[in-house]
């Protein structure tokens, strides 16, 4: 395998102790402070040989010793920390809804934002907005500038990894056409910045962006639904991506066959839009609302019982497809986002009822479903943390 793929592909190449660094780095970012006692329980190592992985991370700056914790007499135990600012990380998300940028810190944190009204419409504007986005991060962040370890990128579509292809979902004429980005966009990125570039789907980073910043260590199976368009998983504490890295979409190309199984007007296996084509349908039967976005159609449902009908007939078919995957992978968590979180506690609800109505009742038993807590930074958030992970890891 030749270096650059072993770059793009560094999870393949994790060793044991790669990972009991990642894992305690985990625990303190995520619980700390601890003590080095607390950091043992946690992963389930000796204290010995975690007093000996603490001892290089603290040679690399990434940990420091906070404070004292209370004791009950004896000596006090010191309590170990993550080093937020000895490094930062670039996350972009780029897809057809949003283009959004951030600078984090090594703990996840946000410390800047960049966000480019509506998304990327065409396969040409990819490039120049990826570019502006960390153009941007970089200059409006001088003082951090030289501790950046690199850049994460969220791209719609499907990423072929191996052939280090990205297929753009254009919509032409009301359907989507995937058009080829075939040029090195890697290793462009890296020669222009001089930095390391991972490049990701947008669903997938999304997925990770839950489980790194907003769920506990102890969560190791997760399924985000990217509006039913896309999937991210997260599997036994892995990212997961499939052998080409392209794995998570949930539509197979069924177009001229005969459909029997529709649920409403929505197919199980057909590729459909982020919003259901709940805007278009709720524009034909309420012309005189205004209704722009899915966010209207789930404001409009609250007062007009025809809109809130459709919605319903759009969950229970998106409700569907959860079930089909909680079945199949049986998770611990399923986090709704993709601008579906934004419909709000009842929606999720809806889709709670309908999910556990579908599948066995042995995989939902000890189910969560829960709506997405970053939002339209999802994506963003999730590329920023990948560049953490590998940074992490290969300390």
């Amino acid at each position: 395998m030749a270096e650059r793929e072993k770059e793009f592909f560094p999870e393949e190449e994790i060793s044991d102790r790669n990972r009991r660094i990642l894992s305690i780095l985990d625990v303190i970012r995520k619980k700390g402070p601890l003590s080095r006692m607390d950091i043992s329980k946690n992963i389930g190592v000796n204290p010995v040989t975690i007093s000996n992985y603490i001892d290089h991370l603290m040679s690399q700056d990434l940990i420091y010793e906070k404070e004292f914790s209370a004791s009950t007499g004896g000596r006090r135990p010191m309590l170990l920390d993550i080093n937020s600012q000895a490094g930062y990380a670039i996350g972009v998300g780029i897809n057809l809804s949003n283009a959004v940028g951030v600078l984090v810190d090594l703990e996840g944190n946000v410390v800047f934002r960049y966000k480019k009204e509506g998304g990327v419409s065409s396969v040409n504007e990819i490039l120049e907005t990826v570019i502006a986005i960390i153009t941007s991060l970089i200059e409006n962040n001088p003082r951090r500038k030289n501790k950046i370890k690199g850049i994460g990128i969220g791209i719609g579509g499907i990423v072929d990894k191996k052939k280090g292809i990205i297929r753009w979902p254009q919509k032409v004429e009301g359907r989507y056409n995937y058009s080829y980005i075939s040029m090195p966009l890697k290793k462009f990125l890296e020669d222009k910045f001089s930095l390391p570039v991972f490049i990701d789907n947008d669903s997938t980073l999304a997925c990770f962006a839950e489980y790194w910043v907003s769920l506990d260590t102890s969560i190791k199976n997760v399924i985000y639904m990217f509006s039913g368009v896309g999937v991210g998983f997260i599997l036994n504490g892995d990212i997961y991506t499939g052998v080409n890295g392209c794995a998570g979409e949930i539509f197979v190309n069924v177009d001229g066959v005969k459909d029997n199984y529709l649920l409403g007007n929505v197919s199980f296996l057909k590729n459909w839009d982020k919003d259901f084509s709940l805007v278009e349908k709720v524009r034909s039967v309420f012309p005189e609302g205004r209704v722009n976005t899915l966010d209207d159609v789930f404001v409009l449902a609250r007062i007009n019982l025809q809109v809130k009908t459709l919605v319903n007939k759009a969950v229970e078919a998106f409700s569907v497809k959860v079930a089909f995957l909680v079945n199949l992978l049986n998770p611990e968590v399923v986090v709704i986002g993709g601008g579906l979180e934004k419909a709000g506690f009842e929606l999720i609800e809806k889709i709670n009822y309908f999910v556990r109505k579908y599948a066995f009742d042995e995989m939902t038993k000890d189910l969560r479903i829960v709506p997405s807590s970053l939002g339209d930074e999802a994506v963003a958030r999730g590329a920023g943390s990948l560049v953490l992970k590998n940074m992490f890891t290969y300390i």
